[in-house]
């Protein structure tokens, strides 16, 4: 689809700079390389205030040299000067400084007789857009293993220096026949290169892609044809290569498939991922299943408990460090959100609300009055809070320390229609027990599927209703 790039009659493709200009050409090249990008950060710390458009090392850049000879008391040596690449600096030079130019760029490959791409995209945009198809020019890969650091007393310095456009050399003390330091760009290259022609960048009128009628409108170079056979960039997730978050669902994930397969192959992993589980309680069992559940793929978590982690919890319950218990303690719902994220990764979708269960039996509020007490507007929004939360949940699990405590959940799991997952740890003894609606009603079932075909579902549910743990 593009044009290839092809060495002129009279050049050679692996000229090393040392060996055309020797190591004292080399270390004004790399001066003066370095100067220009001085430069360059000068006029973007002048035009830009917020650091949008500085870039520390310009990919292209013109450069022009100057060598004089002994009969000037020069004794040989080569000045050269680098240039911003825009059309405005080449159209100012003179005719015979057009001729002679050497059009730069950085170059990230260092092989010996082979070029990087960045000289593809230099030769189209010279051709294509100054206009210089169909003649010889020569080129430089610059090529340097490390980049000088820019300090700010240079940028002030230059500030301050008006002579921006002389020719750089290092001096006559730096001047030393014996002295072999190429300042580290001796490896770059000196090519002479026919530029193609502007038509010679025109896709094929035979092409799929190609379609506008306009001849004279260019297209990218050396990019592959996407799945919508347009010419694009082909990119690569490498996240998981990188990221620890991503390891580790990776690692689980795996085990969760290795799981179907061998054991349970209606388990269906991605539901399980999306399911929003809502934990009462932070204790010893809401510790313990919430771990549970990560290890089965469940991700959108939501702890609610009122108490603040003691010194004797982090022992019994796996979510808590000493560091919890300091200063009175973190609310527990709060600290075990946090440390749910911290054990499986940014992608757990873990919140903590504090909040108390209004328990039977249990008095709030003072008699009398026509105003409600701050007390008893706190229970008011805490059972319209928890309402809320049961209500927005997949499934609620009941892990709390009391039995007076778990009537009302259990009252709104039913009201709600949202299975609930009762678990009750004694001294000796323990319970787990599931609420709500059967297991037909939570998948899509045909009605005279139901018993007794009458095809009326909700009172058959009602009829085929659990349990609950106060029957």
């Amino acid at each position: 689809t593009g044009c290839g790039i092809a060495y002129s009659k009279n050049g050679c493709s692996n000229l090393q700079i040392v060996d055309a200009w020797g190591p004292h050409g080399c270390r004004t090249l790399s001066k003066s390389f370095h100067k220009f990008r001085v430069l360059q950060e000068k006029k973007a710390t002048m035009n830009d205030t917020h650091n949008n458009s500085r870039v520390w090392c310009p990919p292209f850049f013109m450069l022009l040299t100057n060598n004089e000879d002994d009969s000037e008391g020069g004794k040989g040596r080569i000045k050269c000067k680098c240039l911003p690449l825009n059309k405005s600096t080449y159209d100012s030079l003179s005719g015979e400084e057009k001729g002679r130019v050497i059009f730069g760029f950085v170059d990230p490959n260092n092989a010996l007789g082979a070029v990087g791409w960045t000289l593809r995209n230099l030769v189209a945009y010279l051709s294509l857009r100054w206009g210089l198809g169909g003649t010889d020019r020569k080129f430089l890969s610059y090529r340097s293993p490390f980049l000088r650091r820019i300090v700010s007393s240079e940028i002030e310095l230059m500030m301050d220096d008006n002579d921006e456009d002389s020719f750089e050399d290092v001096g006559d003390e730096d001047l030393d026949e014996n002295d072999q330091n190429d300042a580290g760009v001796g490896g770059s290259l000196l090519l002479d290169i026919a530029i193609p022609l502007a038509s010679d960048y025109q896709w094929p009128k035979s092409s799929k892609i190609n379609d506008s009628s306009d001849s004279s409108s260019y297209r990218c170079v050396g990019w592959e044809l996407n799945k919508n056979r347009k010419p694009g960039p082909r990119s690569v997730d490498l996240r998981p290569l990188v990221s620890p978050a991503h390891l580790a669902r990776q690692a689980n994930d795996l085990n969760l498939r290795l799981m179907k397969w061998r054991a349970l192959p209606q388990l269906d992993v991605e539901k399980l991922s999306q399911m929003k589980v809502l934990l009462l309680g932070a204790g010893t069992l809401g510790c313990g299943v919430a771990r549970t559940l990560l290890g089965w793929g469940v991700r959108k978590i939501t702890f609610v408990d009122s108490g603040r982690v003691s010194y004797s919890n982090p022992v019994r319950q796996s979510l808590f460090g000493v560091d919890d218990c300091k200063d009175g303690g973190k609310h527990k719902a709060a600290a075990a959100a946090e440390s749910l994220v911290t054990v499986a990764g940014p992608d757990v979708k873990s919140e903590g609300v504090v909040l108390t269960i209004p328990m039977p039996g249990h008095s709030f509020g003072k008699n009398g009055g026509g105003k409600e007490d701050p007390e008893t507007q706190a229970v008011r929004s805490d059972v319209t809070k928890l309402h809320e939360l049961i209500d927005e949940s997949d499934v609620v699990f009941l892990l709390t320390d009391t039995r007076e405590s778990r009537w009302l959940p259990t009252v709104m799991a039913l009201a709600t229609e949202t299975p609930l997952i009762n678990a009750a740890l004694g001294l000796d003894s323990w319970l787990v027990m599931r609420h709500g609606p059967p297991s037909s009603a939570l998948s899509p079932v045909r009605p005279d599927a139901m018993s007794g075909g009458t095809g009326n579902m909700s009172s058959d549910i009602a009829r085929r209703r659990l349990g609950c743990y106060f029957c």
